[in-house]
């Protein structure tokens, strides 16, 4: 009973210690994993929300800033009190989408002109005066264009309202204003939508840090009063640069990426960027690492039930041979074959003492012998591991760069996703060679996609989206060139050494291409699925941030004039 304890005990000893060598590396190696998986993560949310605060508003700038300067010449084209302002208001409506009505005052505020007419009930003499609004007073007294603050109308409905308006002056001073009122839904409700499809939440800011626009995750409503520090703007922060700071219990209980950026019209443009979908990938990574420290233990505890298993018959078979020694009869030759090499030595030395009795000498040459062999054996073994060692760090030096590779690639088009097109980007930056290399940039967008999914789907929706990256991949020209998927349906495509010409063919050819493929669409242009290029060219890819900027301006550009197109 006693050696059946003693036996127990070495056992479980055993595997303890080898547990504990094998799992201790593989869960401190797990940790470091998955922490720097974070931080990579949390990096690249925050400098993509950066991005998209900056990209769009920019993009809003450009918007309404067009509508203000179309304003300012029609105010410059005219003197106070000239008749036919009708007509152009109406010109002005046609040639400035988004333009829901405009008017004419005179030096006092009282509308003298309006359109659409028919959108007015009322005979003009009840018009209401517009000289307590802002988009008066300030071309009133500073005799320049405006911007105004957000506000409801009240001629044409409570619509949520901003204004631009232009003086209006003569040889006499200041004769009345030129203004048009934008509806907010014109130009950030289809933008909201998407951030909201990407777990983004947008807030619209004018500069009395009044509600413009606010998604549905934000608690605040139009005009409301947005008094926390952490969503407003603070400091003298570069036009269009954005102020990205990560705050806890932002929005409710959760944690985002706060990221500000001021625009030429004095409003705050505020992107939030919940960290929900950053602690899901670290869950599903934490999963997939606890399931591999399972099968380590299922295979170390499977590994010690064989071991254990052997030497316990070694060891029976050595007390076999120690039973024979001590009646005198020999050691059986085959009984120390079939042990382990670890109780060979101590079978040879009961043999070599039984022999002994009777031929000290031969036995003497028998242990050195046997000596040798096992010495012979053991150089074997540790050569044998040796090697083992070897192709099993090879392995997994392996199987971390494919997890590497994996981690940059959308798993949906097969195309570098936004952590793979930073790493291209960051190694053109990075090398020397490349300095003096010019960059192409293209952004592509599928025309109407979200229409495509609302009628067809969304598995159909990713179909179309892998024959695009397909047709796209096809037409690069070379490996230098880079394909990525940086949002839902928008692509980034860098062309190095590349010029304005072979840019421009190169998205000429993906927008034909695609057309050419015909993929039904009922919603699209001509009843097929489209896409609109942007493009955009440096001479180095030092000035990737601004090529970048640049190229999603101009697809903005291409689709403002009708997409399925590429433009600079």
């Amino acid at each position: 009973m006693v050696s059946t304890g003693q036996s127990w005990s070495l056992r479980r000893r055993f595997t303890q210690l080898l547990l504990f060598a094998a799992l201790v590396p593989a869960m401190l190696f797990s940790g470091v994993l998955l922490w720097q998986q974070y931080r990579a993560e949390h990096v690249s949310l925050g400098e993509r929300t950066g991005l998209s605060a900056s990209l769009t508003a920019s993009s809003i700038d450009d918007f309404v800033h067009s509508r203000l300067a179309g304003v300012a010449l029609l105010a410059q084209a005219r003197a106070p009190g000239d008749a036919g302002w009708t007509d152009d208001l109406e010109r002005l409506l046609d040639a400035y989408p988004g333009l829901i009505s405009a008017v004419v005052t005179d030096a006092d505020g009282r509308i003298t002109a309006y359109a659409p007419t028919r959108a007015v009930a009322t005979p003009d003499d009840d018009l209401p005066s517009v000289a307590d609004r802002d988009y008066f007073r300030n071309p009133e007294r500073h005799l320049r264009p405006y911007v105004s603050n957000a506000f409801r109308g009240r001629a044409l409905g409570d619509d949520p309202l901003v204004a631009v308006s232009a003086p209006i002056v003569g040889a006499d001073g200041f004769g009345g204003i030129v203004e048009a009122s934008i509806h907010v839904e014109t130009f950030v409700n289809q933008r909201g939508e998407a951030f909201r499809s990407r777990g983004y939440e947008m807030l619209l800011l004018d500069r009395r840090n009044r509600v413009i626009h606010a998604t549905e995750g934000v608690p605040h409503g139009f005009l409301d009063t947005v008094t926390d520090s952490r969503l407003t703007l603070s400091g003298d922060v570069p036009l269009h640069m954005a102020q990205t700071r990560f705050e806890h219990g932002i929005l409710g209980d959760g944690n985002a990426f706060v990221s500000r950026s001021r625009m030429r019209s004095g409003w705050t443009l505020v992107l939030l960027a919940p960290d929900r979908r950053l602690m899901e990938t670290i869950g599903r990574s934490t999963i997939a690492l606890l399931a591999l420290l399972i099968l380590i233990i299922l295979g170390v505890l499977a590994a010690t039930w064989a071991q254990l298993r052997g030497l316990a018959k070694g060891t029976g078979r050595l007390l076999d041979a120690l039973r024979n020694f001590a009646v005198g009869a020999p050691v059986d030759p085959e009984t120390t074959r079939r042990m382990p090499m670890e109780l060979r030595p101590v079978a040879a030395a009961v043999g070599d003492l039984s022999e002994r009795l009777s031929q000290a000498y031969g036995e003497l040459n028998a242990v050195l012998d046997e000596q040798r062999r096992l010495a012979g054996s053991l150089q074997k073994v540790v050569e044998e591991r040796d090697q083992e060692i070897a192709e099993r760090t090879a392995d997994l030096r392996s199987a971390v760069e494919e997890l590497e590779r994996i981690a940059s690639i959308d798993a949906l088009t097969g195309a570098l996703n936004v952590r793979g097109f930073r790493r291209a980007v960051n190694e053109l930056v990075e090398q020397p060679e490349y300095d003096d290399t010019p960059m192409g940039a293209l952004i592509v967008d599928v025309d109407y996609f979200k229409a495509y999914n609302d009628r067809y789907g969304h598995p159909a929706g990713d179909t179309v989206l892998k024959r695009v990256v397909g047709v796209m991949l096809s037409l690069l020209r070379g490996p230098g060139d880079v394909l990525a998927r940086v949002g839902g349906e928008e692509f980034a495509v860098l062309l190095r050494d590349a010029d304005e010409e072979v840019a421009i063919e190169v998205a000429q050819r993906l927008c034909a291409t695609v057309r050419d493929t015909a993929i039904p669409h009922a919603d699209g242009i001509d009843g097929v699925v489209t896409i609109s290029v942007g493009v955009a060219i440096q001479p180095s890819p030092q000035f990737m941030d601004r090529l970048l900027s640049q190229a999603d301006e101009a697809l903005y550009r291409a689709k403002r004039n009708g997409r399925d197109r590429a433009g600079l």
